[in-house]
């Protein structure tokens, strides 16, 4: 048997563990980082699993340290989902400044769960998305035989604020919205019901959109989709503050 092979521990010898690649210079500076990191979010008896997109500045440098950044997301405890973020880009920025922190999760809410989105830095505000599920009745083919077709429809929220946003309000208030709201567990009554629910209260994209702006008037975009049962397209409608915001 030969005993020429180098055993690992001797290649080990080799590493140069001073190399630094990601500090060699560069002359554009680029926003880099790690995306869909799925960690734990724990405040309290809560525990909940959340993406994570955590991204800096790579300044004069090359590239930045993935591992600086998988590593302040590991810095949990029991606080508010903005306090915990802020704590992660105050983690990066020691080292790397200019950090953004996107954390997405969905929120348990009666018998629905809430896609929820939250983006912010160290000091600066924090911008939210909420998007809820409902339920629409078209209010024209209301008018014209007495019963609107229905659909399912998602209302979509972007809000920028300095203060924490309760999140339960908030979905309570996108609710109202809608021509009705879906529940999982019914009886043959109370579907029937909530049928009737719907068409007591036919609206249309653009009216979920104008309803929810009435609701929260210093959002910066909403977007309502209807997933439409007679079309094999979808309605969609949206309004925004600026013409180039792009939303997250």
């Amino acid at each position: 048997m030969s005993q020429n092979r180098e055993s690992p521990l001797l290649r080990s010898q080799f590493f140069y563990t001073d190399a630094d690649t990601q500090m060699e210079p560069a002359d554009v500076s680029i926003k880099a980082g790690v995306a869909d990191l799925k960690v734990l979010y724990q405040n309290g008896n809560v525990t909940l699993p959340v993406l994570l997109t955590i991204q800096t500045s790579t300044g004069k440098h090359r590239g930045v340290h993935m591992s600086r950044l998988v590593h302040a997301a590991s810095s949990n405890g029991s606080r508010s989902v903005e306090k915990w973020l802020k704590t992660m880009c105050a983690e990066v920025n020691r080292t790397q400044p200019g950090s953004v922190v996107t954390c997405r999760f969905e929120m348990p809410y009666a018998d629905q769960f809430i896609p929820i989105a939250v983006r912010t830095t160290e000091r600066g505000a924090t911008t939210y998305r909420v998007a809820v599920t409902g339920m629409t009745a078209c209010p024209c083919s209301k008018k014209m035989i007495g019963i609107g077709h229905m659909q399912r429809a998602e209302l979509s929220l972007i809000v920028k604020t300095r203060r924490a946003i309760e999140l339960v309000k908030t979905i309570q208030k996108i609710e109202e919205c809608f021509s009705a709201f879906p529940t999982e567990k019914m009886k043959r009554v109370e579907e029937a019901r909530k049928i009737l629910e719907a068409q007591d209260n036919p609206r249309f994209a653009e009216d979920l959109v104008r309803e929810c702006l009435k609701r929260f008037p210093d959002a910066i975009q909403i977007q309502a989709r209807c997933f439409e049962s007679i079309h094999t397209h979808d309605a969609m409608a949206t309004w925004s503050r600026t013409s180039d915001w792009m939303g997250f």
